[in-house]
Formats: C-alpha cells, sequence, structure tokens
C-alpha cells in the first residue's frame, strides 16, 4: 500500500494575505464609499483655486470643473440610493412571499388564531 501524503497548500506571503482581504473588502462596499473619498480629493486639490482669482478664466475654470464634479457626484449618489431603495423593496417582497405569501403558513396562523376573537 502506499501511503498518500498530505496535500500542503503553498505558502502565502503577508502581500498575499493583504491583496485576498483588499479583494473580499471591495465586493461588499458600495461605491458611495469611493466618492467619499473622491469629494475629499476634490476638495484639497481644489484649494488651489485661492490662488487664481486674479485671472477670471482661470478661476472660471477651476469653479465650472468643480461644479461639475459634484454634480456628477450628486448624480452617482443619486444612482446609489434608488439601487438600494430597489434592493430594499424586492428584499421586502422576498420576505413577504416567504411568510405570509405562502398558504401552508397563513393556513397554520388561522389554526393558532382563536375563533371567538372580539372584532370591536
Amino acid at each position: 500500500m502506499e501511503s498518500k501524503e498530505p496535500e500542503i497548500p503553498p505558502v502565502k506571503s503577508l502581500g498575499d494575505h493583504v491583496r485576498t482581504a483588499w479583494r473580499r473588502m471591495n465586493v461588499a462596499r458600495p461605491l458611495s464609499f469611493y466618492l467619499l473619498f473622491a469629494i475629499l480629493a476634490v476638495v484639497l486639490l481644489g484649494a488651489q483655486i485661492i490662488h487664481v482669482r486674479e485671472d477670471p478664466k482661470r478661476y472660471a475654470l477651476f469653479l465650472a470643473l468643480n461644479f461639475a464634479f459634484f454634480m456628477v457626484i450628486i448624480f452617482l449618489a443619486l444612482l446609489d440610493c434608488i439601487g438600494i431603495i430597489k434592493a430594499h423593496f424586492s428584499e421586502r417582497e422576498r420576505l413577504f412571499r416567504t411568510t405570509l405569501g405562502e398558504s401552508e403558513f397563513v393556513d397554520q396562523l388561522r389554526q393558532r388564531v382563536p375563533p371567538k376573537r372580539d372584532k370591536s
């Protein structure tokens, strides 16, 4: 008889563990999480507007870019909210179907309720 040697998994480095954990974390995060970091970056980069107040064209360009960015952020945040609302209502509907939507559950519930209840 041949003895089977146990399979030893390959050794993972710390970087492999970090990359695996990073991928696992990013799957669950919504887009709005990254939008918060983008807002912070634009605010910090937009602070340069203080230095271009003397040039009206550059000032208008910086201002227009900041407004355009924030309009995109608002649009994406609204899309994210709509996605969350859709997920909420679909989960609510699924939950209803698994409880009160099943005829067996409703029949069992009717049997447990006393037949002579006051309807006042």
